[in-house]
């Protein structure tokens, strides 16, 4: 069984996910100095939201997840001394759920097919049955959950459970809202016209 995390922020997350990434990617760049974790943290493409984190504020989710042994310090540059950060969960999971936690972690959640197309680019992903038993690994263990379906969807969505208390799990998407107020609207419909409702107005006094 994977092991159980606690909650973290979502700069927390998003430097996590990062580094975790980059590892796969970038490994002649690896670890990351501060500047290169920013502008990843930050990138345009493969996340979800894209964010614009200050120097400052990454720094400080780097520090928090050093107390968290989450990550930690790599070599200096030589001759800079310049500080480099690394992720520190290989122990935790092997290269498949790591890759699959860090493309939850960076672009949020996604169905099984969905994570084995971004997760590719990341390790190994042969099949869906291979996806989905770390998403089965990661629900044991309190990390991953299934999301409830999508109305006109036959797939569905899994998001990690890494969420900051008080934060709002799985942002829901337009569709996930239309539909919602689609649902209301219908309901306020059959209100409306049911015997006894506003729309009933009965005998006249």
């Amino acid at each position: 069984m994977l092991r159980r995390m606690d909650p973290l922020t979502a700069p927390q997350r998003r430097v996590l996910g990062t580094l975790i990434e980059k590892a796969f990617t970038t490994p002649a760049g690896y670890p990351l100095t501060l500047n290169a974790l920013v502008a990843g943290c930050n990138q345009l493409t493969c996340r979800e939201p894209v964010t614009q984190y200050p120097e400052a504020e990454v720094a400080r989710a780097v520090q928090e997840l050093k107390r968290l042994h989450l990550v930690q310090e790599g070599e200096y540059d030589k001759g800079a001394r310049v500080d480099r950060f690394q992720h520190a969960v290989s122990a935790l999971w092997e290269e498949r759920p790591r890759a699959i936690l860090a493309e939850l972690l960076l672009r949020g959640p996604q169905t099984a097919g969905e994570l084995k197309t971004n997760a590719s680019r990341l390790a190994p992903m042969p099949d869906l049955p291979a996806v989905a038993a770390v998403l089965a690994a990661f629900a044991a263990a309190g990390l991953v959950r299934e999301l409830p379906r999508q109305p006109g969807k036959s797939s569905v969505r899994f998001d990690h459970l890494l969420y900051a208390e008080g934060e709002a799990a799985a942002p829901s998407t337009l569709e996930e809202r239309v539909a919602k107020l689609e649902a209301e609207i219908a309901a306020l419909r059959r209100a409306i016209s049911s015997p006894g409702g506003p729309g009933d107005r009965g005998p006249s006094a």
